[in-house]
């Protein structure tokens, strides 16, 4: 039976589209699905979601807030408010490996987002960051997250990365790479790889706000330049 008109909501709608994503993949999600999931025609859909691309922002959106908790801003520690929002966002985008590139290709900024960078800059800015280093400071943040996040979840298996690393693996390019020989055969635990990267990026925003320059490399805009 189809359920009243007022029985669906925007929220409704959205956890349902969220739901059909964890289960099947975003590549499953349409309008026609997600009404057939919600016991609807697709058209009662759009009075709560103007179209599919504004359901897709709305899908970022609500992840994103998930990054943060009212609970963060109690700590008076940057370092651990900043780490908290690092940690549970990581989780949660390989929890849904399909939101990592969502959220990498839909700019929109809404209330969640919003909310993200708020918490972010609030915290450095209460620990004593200049407006210009909090600015600096959420996007090396937002870089680690987004950057690693999807590096690990799109992680291909050993044969998909082909012959020559699995040879490598084995030693039979020891000769060759002796470097990259001595390291592939150690376990390598990821979520700690993650957990020291999110510790380097706070010392080191910890060092600029006390006023250690880092050590530039040198290069910078002329090298930008020369590879343009």
């Amino acid at each position: 039976m189809t359920p009243p008109r007022d029985a669906l909501s925007h929220d409704r709608v959205l956890q349902a589209a969220l739901a059909l994503a964890d289960a099947h993949g975003l590549d499953a999600l349409s309008m026609r699905r997600l009404g057939a999931e919600l016991g609807v025609e697709a058209m009662s859909l759009y009075r709560h979601v103007p179209n599919k691309e504004a359901l897709l922002d709305a899908m970022v959106d609500a992840i994103v807030r998930s990054w943060i908790d009212a609970g963060d801003a109690a700590s008076t520690d940057w370092r651990d408010r900043l780490g908290a929002i690092m940690h549970r966002a990581h989780a949660t985008m390989l929890a849904r490996p399909w939101s990592v590139e969502l959220i990498t290709v839909r700019p929109r900024v809404g209330e969640g987002r919003l909310r993200y960078a708020e918490a972010v800059t609030t915290a450095l800015l209460e620990a004593g960051f200049t407006p210009q280093l909090a600015h600096h400071g959420l996007h090396i943040v937002d870089g680690t997250i987004m950057g690693f996040t999807a590096q690990q979840a799109r992680r291909p298996t050993a044969v998909a990365l082909g012959d020559r690393v699995q040879a490598l693996a084995d030693g039979s390019l020891a000769h060759e790479y002796p470097g990259i020989s001595r390291t592939i055969r150690e376990h390598h635990d990821h979520d700690e790889e993650y957990a020291l990267m999110v510790d380097l990026v706070i010392e080191g925003l910890a060092r600029l706000r006390d006023g250690e320059a880092p050590r530039r490399t040198g290069l910078g805009a002329n090298y930008a330049l020369a590879i343009s």
